[in-house]
């Protein structure tokens, strides 16, 4: 594996430390079971941040479009109503003029 077992000193006495294993060609020590269990735990609540923010982003998108459906149908109906509107107006303008005539 190309790989060393070594000594990490961690405190000022000669037998302060713990063997891990080293990599020359990083010049690094590989992580401890620990260290490993913690990038987990770490990475799993920032899998779970994320899941919940795409979630709540998901959320607002469907609200978003749901407003935007809604607008769009109340500017047909204002459309239709308007049409109407005018509708009434010319046959309003008739009726005035044949009044006018007759």
């Amino acid at each position: 594996l190309g790989l060393c077992l070594c000594v990490q000193r961690s405190g000022p006495e000669p037998l302060d430390g713990f063997l891990r294993w080293y990599d020359p060609a990083t010049g690094r020590f590989l992580p401890t079971r620990h260290q490993w269990a913690e990038d987990h735990d770490r990475l799993t609540d920032d899998n779970q941040r994320l899941t919940d923010a795409k979630q709540q982003a998901e959320a607002r998108a469907e609200a978003a479009d749901a407003k935007a459906e809604a607008a769009v149908a109340n500017a047909k109906t204002a459309n239709a109503n308007a049409k109407a509107a005018v509708a009434r107006l010319a046959e309003l303008e008739a009726l005035v003029e044949k009044m006018r005539r007759g």
